[in-house]
């Protein structure tokens, strides 16, 4: 048996006021393509949060290709893209990302040239003005292009598509496809269902902090038919 990429077990966190997330069990294979959706405050969040060892859950125990999320090595090679990012107005794209790749030790780290490519990947040409003048949907490129940043192993998205325009959705798509033919497992959380169905492999719906339908992506023709599953399901 391989093991999984993602694995949790009796997973629950009380937040003490009467919101419970879990108990939940979820498994994803490595190489996969995961879409993780829900209605605003199904625990979408609280459970990536839980599942990358960034929260401590009350109950249960979570493995990151095996080993305990907690211990900074099951992280090695992991992207992850928090739902709400922010930036100070005075930073610059490229020092971003040069102080990014030392934090993860990436091959690239000192080599402008090579900062400046993955920038131009994204549509970041202006990589050494200040992020005062970068829209919200370039603030979103340049979070995607350190998150994306050698996660080799697995890239964790939530609400990735925030602030992007078509043409940034289009970019993001790409991105992503060219990540799972590598081998990348992704994990996405969104609300965007139409999107949903051009990558993920497997649809895990969460409704009250609970997982409530758990169905191959293959099963939903078009958009209707995963609408229906996903309404289904969050009631």
């Amino acid at each position: 048996m391989t093991i999984p990429a993602l694995e949790c077990r009796g997973l629950t966190l009380d937040y003490g006021n009467g919101t419970v997330i879990g108990p939940l069990d979820l498994r994803v294979e490595s190489g996969t393509c995961v879409a993780l959706v829900g209605s605003n405050g199904a625990g979408k969040t609280s459970l990536l949060h839980m599942a990358l060892g960034l929260r401590r859950p009350s109950k249960g125990g979570v493995t990151l290709f095996g080993e305990d999320s907690s211990q900074p090595d099951a992280r090695r090679g992991i992207g992850y893209l928090q739902e709400a990012v922010e930036f100070h107005e005075r930073s610059r794209a490229l020092a971003l990302l040069k102080i990014h790749c030392r934090l993860i030790g990436s091959d690239i780290k000192g080599d402008a040239t090579e900062m400046a490519k993955v920038l131009e990947e994204f549509g970041l040409e202006l990589d050494r003005k200040p992020l005062s003048i970068y829209s919200k949907g370039m603030k979103q490129r340049l979070a995607l292009a350190i998150a994306m940043l050698d996660c080799q192993r697995m890239l964790v998205l939530d609400e990735p598509n925030s602030g992007l325009d078509p043409v940034g959705i289009a970019l993001l798509r790409r991105k992503l496809e060219e990540a799972k033919t590598r081998g990348t497992t992704l994990i996405l959380s969104t609300h965007r269902l139409a999107e949903v169905l051009l990558l993920a492999d497997r649809i895990v719906v969460m409704h009250k902090g609970r997982v409530a339908g758990d169905a191959p992506a293959g099963d939903f023709h078009d958009y209707a038919a995963l609408e229906t599953f996903f309404l289904s399901c969050a009631r």
